[in-house]
């Protein structure tokens, strides 16, 4: 089958990144420096970590046990310019889940979109697969490595960010923004994908008595060709592992956490493009979901949280002069922050 060999090689690397990084995050450290010279455990902490460095030599600075680790791997940690995940958010992602449900019953229109383009014509001749059988090892495949990057996703929150690294407030953090991006997604292709109503490629076959068709003529999904659902959830958690990888070293930082962001673009190109290759979507509809996904998964979180915005709800704006004004039972008292 085409495209076996990138398949191949985008899904080991995405299992392989996920899996190192979470060993990585909980190693322990070498046993060189594990390594203490006797006396060194009624010393206490930081003078085990100072001779750990070399820091106790005549005239060297002595160092404490966290800045000795800090050294060894770079720290996960909030950054406070952050906002967090706000009430707000939680009540709009919600609202979008509850929405993408709701789409499901928008129903099909089946004269709306039937035309080809030229693009979409020879793009499904150059790559679709001409067996039966083939094109549901594509279509399965695609399936596959999707499930993959969104189970990539809890890896990064809950094993190596929660248990790897011990911090599960921005486990949560970044777990929160994975579900309200991919809530996003699948709203708004939900909404495009119904009212547009545009036939698969795979019309063709679904003739003859409807109880005599595949299931896949069945029913609106066969309405529900612009844009690819596949995709653009594939390129929302690319988008979204590149955004958490790109501002929290969750592999140490460096190559392992660039490896991983390259690893999930080219799956989730690897499922964009199985998805013509099994004859479910035409051209357009993966290049357009490609780029809906890729947009929500870094723009989102770079929107909302990691671009360092408006300070969270009840903080102090700004860094210069704070005046309030406070009731009294005589007047008032007027306070100030400086």
């Amino acid at each position: 089958m085409r495209c076996t060999a990138a398949l191949r090689f985008a899904s080991g690397a995405l299992a392989a990144t996920a899996l190192l990084g979470a060993a990585g995050a909980r190693a322990e450290p070498s046993a060189a420096t594990r390594a203490e010279p006797p006396g060194a455990a009624s010393r206490g902490g930081g003078d085990t970590a100072a001779l750990r460095t070399g820091a106790l030599v005549p005239g060297a600075p002595r160092l404490a046990a966290p800045e000795a680790r800090a050294r060894a791997r770079p720290e996960v940690a909030w950054d406070p310019a952050w906002p967090r995940f706000r009430v707000s958010e939680y009540v709009a992602t919600g609202l979008l889940a509850a929405t993408a449900f709701g789409t499901l019953a928008i129903p099909p229109s089946e004269d709306r979109w039937t035309t080809v383009n030229g693009f979409d014509g020879s793009a499904r001749d150059a790559l679709r697969v001409r067996g039966d059988r083939q094109r549901e090892v594509a279509r399965d495949a695609s399936d596959l490595l999707l499930t993959l990057m969104t189970n990539h996703l809890a890896v990064d929150a809950l094993l190596v960010t929660w248990w790897g690294h011990g911090r599960g407030s921005v486990a949560w953090e970044i777990a929160m923004i994975d579900v309200e991006a991919l809530s996003l997604n699948a709203a708004l292709n939900g909404v495009v994908a119904g009212l547009t109503s545009r036939e698969r490629p795979y019309r063709a076959g679904c003739d003859g008595p409807e109880q005599q068709q595949d299931l896949d003529c069945r029913g609106s999904k066969r309405y529900r060709s612009f844009f690819s659902g596949h995709s653009s959830t594939a390129f929302t958690a690319a988008g979204l592992v590149c955004s958490h990888h790109a501002h929290l070293p969750l592999y140490g930082g460096g190559a392992p956490d660039a490896l991983a962001c390259a690893a999930s673009l080219g799956t989730a190109a690897a499922v964009a493009t199985l998805r013509v290759v099994a004859d479910q979507h035409f051209a357009t509809d993966a290049l357009t979901g490609a780029a809906v996904g890729a947009l929500t998964g870094l723009g989102l979180p770079w929107l909302l949280h990691y671009r360092g915005g408006a300070p969270a709800s009840g903080a102090p704006r700004g860094d210069g002069v704070s005046l309030r004004l406070m009731p009294a039972p005589l007047g008032g008292y007027l306070v100030g922050r400086f």
